[in-house]
């Protein structure tokens, strides 16, 4: 009864979306978490970015598995990397895009898991922005997501690729199975063995907060099968903000945007990687892990994962936590 009561205050909230970050509830997903509890032990409101990017097929295989659609969720117009719109409730900032929306009801608790999509870090920077964890893969809807190539607005061609927020480690592996078919219960000794470990270090060219195209080039030499890369980066869009139409007009604009501690997540996808972001215990700061697209090394990353958890703050879950404040 008491966790029922937890999941209707959690779409009493998205009703009430005091923050403008809901664009649709789906009230009647309570009925499902009972079937999906006996099922397979949880049950996970899930928010979906409200674009028809994300196919119907994707968010039918999840609710088969226990992740709930539960709300669409409003994104930056345009898919911009700030949301005009949207406030970080810690910084008090524009919020971090394009998937703003759906990090931020992860954060205040409205949904356990979030779905969005990633062209130059629309999923990992949100993520990293408000201390949450965030992975994408192109492998995830491949065909389906090479239908909608853009370009960005520093003139490089991408196709978007589809990842996932929560607000622990353990819901993101346990979402791995509808996005990806990897199940991460069972534990493997020999995990590590053949793989290659490289950390990102400031004194080594190229600068990570600089522009994109060197950054491509580089993340392509330096990674492949069996390479892992470490690369620690933020605060995101803490001391600036990180955005490219407004970073583009002069030199000081460019540093401005520098500033905005978005590296390497900003061109993960452009090289068709996956990437998993790991929060740090400082506000907006996280390990960024950078994996070829296969599954063996997206499962080696994840593993890794374990061993960098840090504990998230008790003063942003007992606050922002609350439901009882709403209301």
């Amino acid at each position: 009864m008491e966790r029922l009561e937890t999941y209707a205050k959690k779409t009493f909230l998205a009703l009430k979306n005091p923050y403008c970050t809901v664009n649709q509830v789906n009230p009647h997903v309570i009925d499902l978490v009972a079937p999906s509890y006996e099922k397979y032990g949880f049950a996970w409101y899930t928010g979906v970015k409200d674009t028809p990017v994300i196919p119907r097929e994707l968010k039918e295989r999840l609710n088969e598995n226990g992740f709930l659609f539960h709300t669409a969720d409003k994104m930056a117009l345009g898919g911009r990397a700030v949301d005009l719109q949207l406030i970080n409730p810690i910084t008090g900032r524009w919020m971090t895009g394009s998937s703003s929306g759906t990090a931020l009801n992860v954060f205040y608790g409205i949904n356990d898991a979030g779905i969005g999509t990633d062209g130059g870090g629309s999923v990992l920077a949100p993520a990293a922005a408000l201390n949450l964890y965030g992975f994408i893969s192109p492998l995830i809807e491949q065909e389906h997501m090479r239908q909608y190539a853009k370009t960005s607005t520093d003139g490089i061609v991408f196709s978007p690729s589809l990842g996932a927020i929560t607000r622990d480690l353990k819901t993101l592996e346990q979402v791995l199975n509808p996005l990806l078919g990897i199940n991460l219960i069972e534990e493997s000794m020999n995990w590590e063995d053949g793989l290659e470990w490289k950390e990102v270090s400031n004194e080594n060219p190229p600068d990570i907060y600089g522009h994109r195209e060197p950054l491509i080039q580089f993340l392509n030499q330096i990674t492949g099968p069996g390479t892992i890369l470490i690369s620690k980066e933020g605060p995101v869009d803490v001391n600036a903000m990180g955005d490219s139409i407004y970073g583009h007009f002069d030199k000081e604009t460019e540093t401005c945007q520098a500033r905005s501690g978005k590296g390497l997540m900003r061109v993960v996808n452009m090289c068709g990687k996956s990437a998993l972001t790991i929060p740090a215990s400082e506000l907006g700061c996280c390990t960024l892990l950078i994996c070829e697209s296969k599954k063996e090394d997206i499962e080696a990353m994840f593993r890794k994962a374990r061993l960098l958890v840090c504990q998230r703050s008790q003063l942003i879950e007992r606050y922002f936590m609350n439901f009882d404040m709403y209301f």
